[in-house]
């Protein structure tokens, strides 16, 4: 009976991650070279991004992990993205977060241009 209690406990413990990690969580990577003062992300068909997932900027060269709740829904969300003291800001779209656990942010500056690059 002792070793059919342990295999279940031991069982249980090993089942827990993957029931309490959302596939979609991920990481953003700043190397932009600015420090980012806002990250909204959002379905597809929401235009609103009021809630930042930051709370304090993200400075060059720190991360932050962006997880969901069970109340989100699908697999495909946009991503926008502002910096400190400046109003520019970007917008990366349809980015299918059920295969991405990491994108770091690039600021090109003889293009003007942010890329991610995903993993």
């Amino acid at each position: 009976m002792r070793k059919f209690l342990t295999g279940l406990a031991l069982s249980a413990a090993l089942s827990l991650p993957a029931a309490a990690s959302d596939v979609r969580n991920f990481t953003i990577v700043n190397e932009t070279g600015y420090e980012i003062s806002f990250i909204g992300v959002n379905p597809p068909d929401d235009n609103d991004f009021g809630e930042n997932e930051l709370s304090a900027g993200l400075a060059e060269g720190q991360s932050v992990h962006v997880k969901f709740n069970n109340a989100d829904k699908g697999c495909t969300w946009n991503i926008k993205v502002k910096w400190t003291g400046y109003t520019d800001q970007v917008f990366f779209e349809g980015l299918d977060l059920c295969s991405i656990s990491r994108a770091t942010l690039r600021y090109d500056r003889a293009s003007k241009e942010t890329t991610a690059l995903v993993q």
